[in-house]
């Protein structure tokens, strides 16, 4: 009896679609979802990335309060490095900034 080969090829390649999706990042190879290390680096990476319209922006933290959302906390250098600011940023698990705030 001949099996099909086409659902053991599908299943043997779905680990590298992983890989062209993002999901073998370099902040620590796991999956992007709540709680997660990917979950700290797409905050933090979309939160720099709103606070780089600023100026040079630098993450100092990022921290989970509660199962879905991250808080991202850093500075912007907007100027030869003498107007320095801080920012804050919400980040959700669906990939929204709900809240970004500069000081």
């Amino acid at each position: 009896m001949r099996r099909p080969l086409l659902p053991f090829l599908v299943a043997g390649l779905l680990p590298l679609g992983g890989c062209a999706y993002g999901l073998g990042d370099s902040y620590g190879g796991g999956a992007y979802g709540m709680g997660g290390p990917g979950f700290e680096a797409m905050a933090a990476d979309a939160c720099g990335a709103q606070a780089a319209r600023y100026g040079r922006a630098q993450v100092t933290q990022v921290r989970q309060i509660s199962r879905s959302t991250m808080r991202v906390h850093g500075t912007i250098d907007a100027g030869y490095g003498y107007q320095r600011r801080s920012f804050a940023c919400s980040f959700r698990d669906d990939g929204r900034i709900t809240d970004f705030d500069i000081n």
